[in-house]
């Protein structure tokens, strides 16, 4: 006997469903002039272009995950990893949060390391990250300053979103990362433990937040681990 949705993740469903043939379309026309198939476009066109591709990928595994989630309770969507450095993938992940902040009076201050090898699903991870730094730069007053840093630590990969806005009450950052708290950062934390990592949220209530990705370093065989 077919399991029936309850009504809300039913319409939750048909939503989905429902935005994936014009997110579809969208993301077409958008890598059509991401790639200059209809013209050439200027640096501040391209730029431009580039944030609307992202946020586009970001809405599809908003879809996709509620799609996911709501069957099956957990995010179980494919996670393609391929090895890259970190800090790229960093730097043009914080490119379209750099020109909203700015926008808004909001300086994003980035020290990465370089060279920081892993083995991740390079659309997912970006989500995440852009994800993090969309959050801070939400609850950053103007004049303030997110900060995203890169590194290591225990042999492990690590990036941290730092933002000085209202920050969480002890309640609240105990569960920041439940379904039920928002889509956003459940579908953050089921990316980053697909990956075999884990996300964490440091918050004082009146001085910001801190969230902390880790993730495992490749090792010299480009695999997820320790090099060795």
């Amino acid at each position: 006997m077919k399991r029936r949705e309850p009504p809300a993740a039913a319409a939750t469903l048909d939503l989905a469903h429902a935005l994936r043939t014009p997110l579809t379309s969208l993301s077409l026309g958008l890598g059509l002039l991401d790639e200059g198939a209809l013209g050439p476009l200027t640096a501040t066109q391209r730029d431009v272009v580039r944030a609307l591709v992202a946020d586009a990928a970001r809405l599809a595994i908003l879809v996709d995950g509620d799609l996911q989630t709501d069957r099956l309770g957990v995010y179980a969507g494919p996670i393609d990893r391929v090895p890259l450095d970190l800090a790229e993938l960093l730097r043009a992940a914080a490119l379209p949060i750099a020109a909203q902040a700015a926008d808004k009076g909001v300086h994003l201050a980035s020290t990465l390391a370089p060279s920081v090898d892993v083995v991740v699903d390079p659309v997912k991870l970006a989500w995440v990250a852009t994800s993090l730094l969309g959050s801070a730069l939400r609850h950053s007053p103007p004049g303030a300053t997110i900060e995203l840093e890169l590194g290591f630590d225990d042999g492990e990969a690590r990036f941290v979103v730092h933002d000085r806005g209202p920050g969480l009450s002890a309640e609240a950052a105990a569960r920041i990362f439940d379904r039920a708290a928002g889509r956003g950062l459940f579908l953050a934390r089921e990316i980053v433990e697909a990956h075999g990592g884990s996300i964490a949220v440091r918050s004082i209530e009146g001085q910001g937040s801190s969230f902390e990705v880790r993730l495992p370093r490749a090792g010299r065989d480009g695999r997820n681990g320790q090099e060795g």
